[in-house]
C-alpha cells in the first residue's frame, strides 16, 4: 500500500450537468460522491489518449494495485450503463469483472 497522502475530491457520474442559476454557472449531479481515483472508471468514455495519461500519472503515480481497482471502477460503471440502456454493456462489465476477479 502506499504511503503518499491525498485528499478526497468531489466526483461527478455525468457530465452535462450544467445550467445556470442567477446568473451563475450551477453544476448539479445526483450521484456525486467523494472519492481518490474512481472517476477513471469513466474514461472508457472520454476516449483519453497516451498524453493525457502520461501527464496524468507524471502528476499522480498510480498507487499500487491501481489497475485491478480500476476494472473494479470502470466494472461499475459499466453496470450501470447496462441497467439504464441494455445492450453491449453487459459483455464489458463482465470482461471488467474478470479483471478485477485475475487479479489483473
Amino acid at each position: 500500500m502506499s504511503t503518499r497522502s491525498c485528499s478526497l475530491q468531489l466526483l461527478y457520474a455525468w457530465s452535462g450537468n450544467i445550467a445556470a442559476v442567477g446568473g451563475k454557472p450551477c453544476i448539479f449531479d445526483p450521484a456525486v460522491y467523494y472519492g481518490h481515483e474512481a472517476e477513471w472508471g469513466m474514461s472508457w468514455r472520454a476516449s483519453l489518449g497516451p498524453a493525457f495519461w502520461e501527464g496524468c500519472r507524471s502528476l499522480i503515480p498510480k498507487d499500487e494495485g491501481f489497475a485491478r481497482r480500476f476494472a473494479l471502477y470502470e466494472a461499475y460503471h459499466q453496470l450501470n450503463h447496462f441497467n439504464l440502456f441494455g445492450g453491449g454493456y453487459h459483455n464489458a462489465a463482465i470482461s471488467c469483472l474478470a479483471r478485477v476477479e485475475a487479479g489483473e
